[in-house]
């Protein structure tokens, strides 16, 4: 995970805005591996990692008096001898396990992390921006 805050040099609220992104930086699908010819347009789940990483730096340029964290959930979906398998029981950061049908659902899993963390570790978060 990647975690980048700004604080402003003159805050005219202590809550903070929360900018969550999903940075898979290739998504093959796992075991569960995606159709060939759809295969090169993989590398665009990172797109709101992307987002996220660059609206903060907008709001820092711009100076704006919010504080903001930005939480980024990195991870790449290849399948290899360590990779989850069709049936696997994950656990995610919260202490739930899901039972993984899919290994192409990665994203729902990358993303509930970081929603678990930033909500359990960062304080004053009152405004949440997803960005998928």
């Amino acid at each position: 995970m990647i975690l980048l805050e700004y604080t402003p040099v003159k805050p005219i609220t202590k809550k903070k805005l929360a900018i969550i992104g999903k940075g898979l930086t290739f998504d093959s699908g796992g075991i569960s591996i995606k159709p060939a010819q759809d295969m090169h347009e993989m590398k665009y789940d990172m797109c709101g990692a992307a987002t996220a990483i660059h609206a903060i730096g907008a709001i820092a340029e711009l100076g704006l008096g919010v504080p903001v964290i930005a939480a980024i959930g990195v991870a790449e979906n290849m399948p290899d001898a360590a990779a989850i398998k069709p049936g696997d029981v994950y656990t995610a950061y919260n202490g739930i396990t899901v039972e993984v049908q899919n290994t192409d659902a990665e994203g729902r899993l990358v993303l509930g992390d970081v929603l678990s963390y930033v909500g359990k570790n960062l304080n004053r978060i009152t405004c949440w921006i997803l960005q998928l």
